[in-house]
């Protein structure tokens, strides 16, 4: 994959120069913030919050940040008014402050409530793995799982989603599984909605993603012609460009911040 602290700065710079809007939308876990021991304990850096909030203050830029956490987790996570957000996958979208959610995701809550019960007890032979519940779906977290439980506890879980599969999109997570209502709903779908968003001038758009959850939102990215950015070791192979970690994105950004304010119209 090409470098990209260098070319993907001067990329946006030259676009905005052109009279282009901007849309800059991230994953949260592994790409804001780096993965930690319980995503209770992904705290945003002060100082990248900060800069996020300097970019979506900005004339033609639109910031979002779209996650597999549930909306209002990651809204809380933020803490900033101005950004676009999708959680849950993409499930669950808030647009200037406008709150959706397709009704089809009401349909299968009942289903997903029980097959998350029935693993919770199945995790007392996994020390370490945990079900987190979201309004729209769950997540099996196995970050603190031993190595050589992890296949044993995906080939179980599996087996009890198995006989669901058409009523559910199982994703995989960052050292996850994820389990989501089966609408064609993703983080490409959510991109895609906070680019329609933003408004019909031309724009240049940026996501950036570690994860394969990513992937489609990676994908689109590309399509529009914009920047497809992996972070870490193994972002999924849509990505473009990569950084290797959050703290990478977090300088990217801080620069990008001070070269667009100096560009910006007085």
């Amino acid at each position: 994959m090409p470098p990209a602290d260098s070319i993907i700065p001067k990329r946006l710079l030259d676009a905005y120069s052109r009279g282009e809007r901007l849309v800059l939308v991230f994953d949260y876990d592994g790409t804001l913030t780096p993965l930690v021991a319980h995503p209770s304990l992904a705290h945003l850096d002060p100082a990248l919050r900060d800069v996020l909030a300097r970019l979506a203050v900005m004339p033609r830029v639109t910031v979002g940040v779209v996650s597999g956490r549930g909306l209002d987790d990651l809204i809380g996570m933020i803490g900033l008014g101005r950004l676009s957000y999708g959680g849950s996958t993409g499930l669950e979208l808030e647009l200037a402050g406008e709150r959706l959610i397709p009704i089809e995701a009401l349909e299968n809550r009942a289903l997903l409530e029980s097959l998350s019960v029935a693993l919770e007890q199945r995790l007392a032979a996994y020390p370490g793995a945990w079900v987190e519940k979201k309004p729209f779906g769950f997540t099996v977290h196995y970050r603190q799982l031993v190595a050589d439980r992890i296949e044993p506890l995906q080939a179980e879980a599996m087996a009890l989603l198995e006989p669901h599969v058409n009523a559910l999109h199982i994703l995989d997570g960052p050292l996850a599984i994820e389990v989501v209502p089966a609408i064609e709903r993703d983080k490409g779908t959510a991109l895609r909605a906070i680019v329609t968003h933003a408004g019909p001038e031309p724009a240049t758009v940026l996501y950036a993603g570690d994860a394969a959850n990513d992937a489609p939102a990676l994908a689109l990215a590309a399509e529009l012609g914009g920047v497809a950015l992996g972070i870490g070791p193994e972002p999924p192979a849509a990505a473009v460009y990569r950084l290797p970690d959050p703290a990478a994105l977090h300088a990217l950004l801080t620069r990008l911040t001070v070269e667009l304010a100096a560009a910006a119209p007085p």
